[in-house]
């Protein structure tokens, strides 16, 4: 009896851990970081979506940053290898996009972005299609302007 429970066990351990080895969350954030250039890390962000909705999309993640004025900010993103597409991530002042990883039709892993105004920005990853998938993402601070310089 014993070893049946253990068995079943075993089983149930290595179907959950089988589950999530296709998005190991710390090798992404390793990958990000190391892609984050000589910056000052801030943050890091999690995106992990599934199709749990009847319509089949996976729907987003949106994370709430406070950017100062006067800095220049980079954000970056790693891909799960397993991911059919790659995550779309979108910066917004309110309802307005502000600047995005996708342009011209094609998909950045990185976008800049100089703040001017002190606030609550809202960070929304996707996938276009609406696949599941997963990434890490960080946020560093890449430079702070002094008064006068750059226009401030």
């Amino acid at each position: 009896m014993r070893k049946l429970i253990f068995t079943l066990l075993l089983f149930v351990g290595v179907g959950f851990s089988g589950a999530y080895a296709q998005c190991n969350h710390e090798a992404l954030l390793k990958e990000a970081l190391s892609q984050m250039g000589d910056g000052q890390y801030i943050k890091d962000f999690i995106v992990d979506l599934k199709n749990e909705k009847a319509d089949g999309k996976s729907g987003t993640v949106k994370y709430s940053v406070i950017l100062n004025s006067r800095s220049q900010y980079k954000f970056n993103v790693v891909n799960a290898d397993s991911n059919a597409e790659k995550v779309h991530m979108k910066l917004f002042d309110g309802d307005r996009m502000l600047v995005s990883n996708k342009a011209e039709g094609k998909m950045y892993s990185a976008f800049g972005f100089i703040c001017r105004s002190t606030k609550v920005y809202s960070l929304v990853f996707s996938f276009p299609e609406g696949n599941e998938g997963c990434a890490r993402a960080v946020l560093s601070l890449q430079k702070q302007f002094s008064a006068g310089e750059g226009g401030f």
